[in-house]
């Protein structure tokens, strides 16, 4: 972190800028009890150098309400390759008055690697002296931005409500550009001077948090400006444009090398079917290519040469992507780059950005191929059918997608430019859990037994994710953290799973277990929760909803329970059977008795991954029948 001795007393000699002062008069208006902070000014000025240079000077005014809002006052400049910070400073009023300031030196230079093994990358950070509750925090910076394309991309809103947001374009004499706007959210430009624009608008919402909301950043407003010299169509402004920049900058790296080629032929074996050739090559690039991001300039959207790839046996997502299609070439299949953000709801139609952070493949379908074989198929307004596969995932097989990627905006690149196209929406069956377990149940309330889950689709792929990643004392308190929600005081007597490393089949779980305090007795009678495994219930706030209701994955899956009954009891009472169905999910079970068996079976189907503000109210009724359901419980009665 940064600078002591500036916090507590204030400086001599600090000099607030004007324009710092002036947004912190402001009256602050009307906010909800929970607002954290309010920006007070958001304004940034960008002056066009040249293609793809730029000059960006940011003014930021922030004024902390709340104790969760002090976050407000992290600082951070980004600064990739070929891109120099001119200036960063800061300023604080706190609530009594005092100042203080924060100089270009005071700030740390720090590097966020998160998936990369490396990236040029720099951040500039500093925490704001006085970052409390009723204090005031300015920051300006300016720095000289190069950029791959002639394409500024801003969010211009903030988490937080914003009093006035201000942005301006300075272009060269003769230049033009084209602003992308969300449809909601569209703000004309006003001309300032020769050559010269500005964009403002004021009193701009923040986010209001909410359970299962969607990603913060999804739900902020997006702005794209594409400038264009005198004479040029531009390689921004348009999805297809974006298309013919990316074709531009693959040129070639597909290309295979006598290596490719002779390992393709070995792999296949002169195989000639779609689906043998697709299955064996897309698992090549799944087990054999490690995944090692390395982005460095230009790297970060340019994939290495497929050469380059299969030598090195590692690559990162459009590295990966590029060898794929390589070798599918080879094989006489073609395929073509997809270009998607994990973050379901970032991309807005209306909005061409190159802002996305991951990239797949769309792999061809023939005309004679059929599609019923594989789930993530989607149609191109050529009439081309595409699987979407995503090499990078592990743990995923062609033909299936995981739910992140679903249902989604994404550029197809194509030799004719660039498509947006909306990712496939996988049924419920794609996804499934299958559970069935057999049980004992004692005179004393000890139940023990076995269960056996069939997993299929994201409940597989998630499960081998965490196989791969932990030791086995890891998957134990993992699971033993799972079962202990449904059942207490248990041991685990045995446990075993099949086909983990078969990601074409099915996962498969087995496991026994005890526990001595299962039913709870009552004089004569003894309850009996018959949902014995798995709670599917979520917690539902009873507040008006801003946000649609972000669901994990469509998926369809059953319990079912059966359970001996001691014979000291006898069924007394069981809970009436539950049916519920409102249109995104389903749910419903019933108990059943045969002879000295107890049979609890459930279904649970979730058809969409997103549920409308609109439709709460449907929401928060399925979460109430299947809480309840949960809950039910069987009553047994002694014999006499």
């Amino acid at each position: 972190m940064i600078i002591a001795g500036l916090c507590g007393t204030s400086r001599a000699g600090v000099n607030i800028p004007d324009w710092v002062r002036q947004a912190a008069a402001q009256p602050l208006g009307n906010y909800p009890a929970e607002t954290k902070a309010v920006v007070l000014l958001d304004q940034t000025d960008y002056t066009v150098t040249g293609p793809g240079e730029y000059v960006e000077h940011s003014r930021w005014v922030v004024k902390i309400l709340r104790p969760e809002g002090l976050k407000a006052g992290d600082l951070l400049v980004e600064v990739g390759q070929k891109e120099k910070l001119n200036y960063a400073r800061a300023w604080s009023i706190d609530r009594s008055g005092h100042e203080y300031e924060l100089k270009q030196k005071d700030f740390t230079e720090k590097s966020f690697m998160s998936f990369e093994l490396y990236s040029d990358v720099r951040f500039l950070t500093a925490t704001a002296p006085a970052s409390d509750p009723g204090s005031v925090i300015g920051f300006e910076f300016e720095a000289r931005r190069h950029s791959f394309v002639n394409q500024i991309n801003q969010v211009f809103q903030e988490p937080n409500p914003v009093r006035e947001s201000r942005i301006s374009l300075v272009l060269p004499a003769g230049w033009e550009f084209k602003d992308s706007w969300p449809t909601t959210a569209a703000v004309a430009a006003v001309r300032t001077g020769p050559n010269q624009y500005e964009w403002s608008a004021r009193d701009l919402p923040g986010v209001q948090v909410e359970p299962m909301m969607p990603h913060e950043l999804s739900l902020l407003g997006k702005l794209s400006i594409a400038y264009f010299p005198p004479g040029e169509v531009g390689n921004a402004g348009s999805w297809t444009a974006l298309g013919n920049w990316y074709t531009g900058l693959t040129t070639g790296r597909r290309d295979a090398s006598p290596e490719i080629t002779e390992r393709v032929q070995r792999l296949l074996a002169a195989k000639s079917d779609f689906d043998y050739k697709v299955r064996v090559l897309t698992a090549f690039l799944q087990s054999e290519i490690r995944y090692v991001a390395i982005e460095i300039g230009i790297g970060g959207y340019q994939p290495h040469p497929a050469s380059e790839i299969v030598r090195y046996h590692y690559g990162d997502c459009k590295d990966k992507a590029t060898l794929l299609s390589s070798m599918l070439r080879v094989a006489g299949i073609n395929s073509n780059y997809v270009l998607i953000n994990t973050d379901r709801g970032f991309v807005n139609p209306a909005v061409p950005s190159i802002w996305f952070n991951h990239a797949i493949l769309a792999i061809e379908l023939p005309d004679e191929v059929k599609s019923g074989n594989y789930s993530s198929v989607v149609t191109a307004k050529s009439g081309k059918r595409y699987i979407i596969f995503d090499p990078t995932d592990e743990y995923t097989p062609v033909g299936s997608l995981r739910s992140e990627l679903q249902n989604s905006y994404a550029l197809l690149v194509t030799d004719s430019g660039g498509e947006l196209i909306r990712t496939p929406l996988l049924p419920p069956d794609w996804n499934t859990v299958t559970r069935i377990g057999r049980f004992v149940l004692t005179a004393d309330g000890g139940l023990s037994g076995d269960v056996a889950e069939d997993r299929s689709g994201d409940s597989a792929m998630h499960e081998r994710e965490r196989l791969h990643y932990t030791d086995q004392r890891e998957r134990t308190n993992l699971f033993e953290r799972w079962l202990g929600r449904s059942i207490q005081g248990f041991t685990i007597e045995s446990m075993k799973i099949d086909q983990a490393d078969q990601i074409s089949k099915d996962l498969l779980i087995n496991y026994t277990f005890t526990t001595p305090r299962y039913g709870q007795t009552r004089g004569p009678l003894m309850l009996v929760r018959s949902r014995v495994l798995d709670e599917k219930g979520s917690y539902v706030e009873h507040k008006p909803r801003h946000y649609s209701v972000e669901l994990a994955h469509t998926a369809h899956e059953t319990d079912t329970y059966e359970i001996e009954i001691p014979k000291e009891y006898r069924v007394d009472d069981i809970p009436d059977a539950v049916k519920i169905d409102v249109g995104f999910a389903s749910y419903q079970s019933k108990i059943e008795v045969e002879g000295s068996k107890l049979r609890y079976w459930r279904e649970y189907v979730v058809r969409d991954l997103s549920v409308p503000p609109e439709q709460f109210s449907d929401w928060a009724r399925l979460q109430g029948v299947i809480g309840a359901d949960e809950a039910a419980a069987v009553v047994l009665k002694k014999v006499q």
